[in-house]
């Protein structure tokens, strides 16, 4: 038969987690006439983790909180964001003055050397009044931020109070009193990205010289850490919240081919982060052969992804029947069913994707028919 011309929509091709699993989606499932419509489900044999901004840098020694403020990233990796924040020229002991409140701007660059990847954060902030006691209004920000070490994963601990009487203070501040101790706590599993901070913060005209900043610096997934005070009364701290971290592993896609020779169109949906994909290519019945080209749109804009594959026979569907020697239903076949997957590129977050060769597609068949068959 002649080459078909395709147009793939992937209307949601997720990083979601390894061991996640997909639901069945609804059909109706049917061939009629050379016409398909057919569910697809893979999960990947091997899991890309990708990694991006969503927040500022936490120093291991100049004390910088974030008030509030959100940084994003496209699906081409650039960050761009905007995070109200305080520099504590007094240190983490004292938080009541000689501080300055800032409007940061965040201009942000996601990539990946290998398997790893990288971020570099440009923070530009002006100093303003936050409050009364704020005493560096003029104060300034210039620092870098460039990630040089691997992609580093804390797994979960915990803390314990032995006492029956303990007391619980939560992140908002709230504190409740417990008689059944003693009692455990187990602190948020995270990874982060740690590399080097560098550039400078000028106190202002208010007083004290500008601070040269050369430090080690993280950028940490969200998570809460429990500390024991005193023995007996358990402290939540959150933290992190500036990465965010995602694992390419599932495709699933409801496959419409209309009539042999017309476009083929893919509507995948899976996982947790919604990526928008558009693809267009090309698939040869003769030779058993698909291919396309991705593109992100909306929010995924930037994201890319080069993939082909065998096509072949595959159940789509088991037509009811009393025999008990099909206890399903008949197998019904479709021909030039998409079988076999290989993404040979492509780019998410601006973090290039490794090769995933010759996955095989399993087609999910329904009990039930349209009158199609």
């Amino acid at each position: 038969m002649k080459s078909m011309k395709v147009s793939i929509m992937a209307l949601a091709v997720i990083l979601a987690g390894v061991t996640g699993a997909v639901a069945q989606s609804a059909g109706p499932y049917f061939v009629n006439a050379g016409a398909m419509d057919y569910p697809l489900h893979e999960i990947f044999p091997s899991a890309v983790r990708f990694a991006y901004t969503a927040g500022i840098p936490r120093p291991t020694t100049t004390d910088l909180e974030t008030v509030s403020g959100a940084v994003a990233t496209d699906g081409g990796g650039r960050g761009d964001g905007l995070v109200y924040a305080h520099v504590y020229f007094g240190g983490p002991l004292n938080h009541s003055n000689n501080y300055s409140a800032f409007t940061m701007t965040v201009i942000g660059k996601n990539s990946n050397r290998g398997t790893n990847p990288l971020v570099k954060l440009s923070l530009r902030g002006t100093g303003y009044y936050f409050d009364g006691v704020t005493n560096h209004p003029n104060a300034s920000l210039a620092l870098n931020f460039n990630s040089t070490n691997q992609l580093t994963d804390v797994f979960s601990t915990q803390v314990t109070v032995n006492s029956n009487n303990y007391s619980v203070t939560y992140a908002d501040g709230s504190t409740q009193l417990f008689t059944n101790g003693p009692a455990t706590m187990t602190n948020s599993r995270f990874a982060f990205l740690s590399g080097a901070l560098r550039g400078n913060i000028a106190m202002g005209k208010n007083g004290g010289p500008t601070m040269k900043i050369s430090e080690t610096a993280a950028v940490l997934t969200a998570g809460t850490n429990w500390f024991v005070v005193n023995g007996t009364n358990f402290v939540e701290m959150p933290f992190g919240g500036g990465l965010i971290l995602d694992v390419f592993t599932n495709m699933d896609a409801q496959a419409i081919q209309p009539v042999p020779g017309s476009r083929l169109y893919l509507n995948a949906n899976a996982g947790s982060l919604s990526s928008l994909l558009q693809g267009i290519g090309s698939a040869n019945y003769s030779g058993a052969r698909w291919s396309a080209s991705f593109s992100g749109v909306a929010f995924t804009r930037g994201c890319t992804m080069q993939a082909n594959g065998t096509l072949g026979p595959a159940i789509v569907a088991y037509a009811p029947t009393s025999d008990t020697n099909f206890p399903s239903g008949i197998p019904l076949l479709a021909t030039n069913v998409i079988q076999t997957m290989t993404i040979t590129g492509g780019k998410f977050y601006g973090q290039r994707m490794p090769n995933n060769n010759n996955v095989g597609f399993s087609v999910w068949p329904t009990n039930s028919l349209s009158s199609g068959f």
